[in-house]
């Protein structure tokens, strides 16, 4: 019998990095396209410990980087958001809520609101203008929440 010799491990991290590009595209065309920033910081946080999602997880945060780049934010301020956000609190959290869509709309909250609070920070001590805090989050992070509950509530 012929075993299958087609990995498709690169097909599916091709069609992940090939989605990004096509969503950056869309969110950039378009302003009531969600970026799906929350999406993305969620998917970092649930499966930043398994191994065999490494390539994943670095395409999201270059996601998170151009992201911020075409939106004027700090570059790298998902990074360094993720990294206090990841070593201070995540376990606390888990540890405290047992509702599985509580954690999962903390997390995409924490992705805008965190990031906008941040960038407000950096620019407050590089003496730069602030970033516009607008309606519009509260439709980013509900849709956000809403495909973030679809994706990801079987393995928070």
């Amino acid at each position: 019998m012929r075993r299958n010799s087609i990995n498709t491990h690169n097909i599916r991290l091709f069609l992940f990095a090939l989605a990004l590009v096509f969503l950056q595209i869309l969110s950039n065309s378009f302003q009531f396209f969600p970026s799906f920033v929350g999406v993305f910081f969620c998917f970092i946080i649930i499966n930043i410990e398994k191994e065999e999602k490494f390539f994943y997880i670095i395409l999201s945060f270059l996601y998170l980087s151009f992201y911020e780049l075409n939106k004027g934010f700090f570059l790298f301020s998902y990074i360094i958001l993720f990294i206090i956000f990841y070593y201070l609190f995540v376990e606390k959290i888990r540890s405290y809520f047992k509702c599985k869509n509580c954690i999962i709309f903390i997390f995409v909250t924490v992705a805008y609101i965190g990031h906008f609070f941040l960038n407000s920070l950096l620019a407050y001590v590089l003496n730069d203008s602030f970033p516009n805090l607008s309606w519009e989050y509260l439709y980013y992070i509900a849709f956000d929440f809403i495909i973030s509950i679809i994706l990801f509530r079987r393995q928070v």
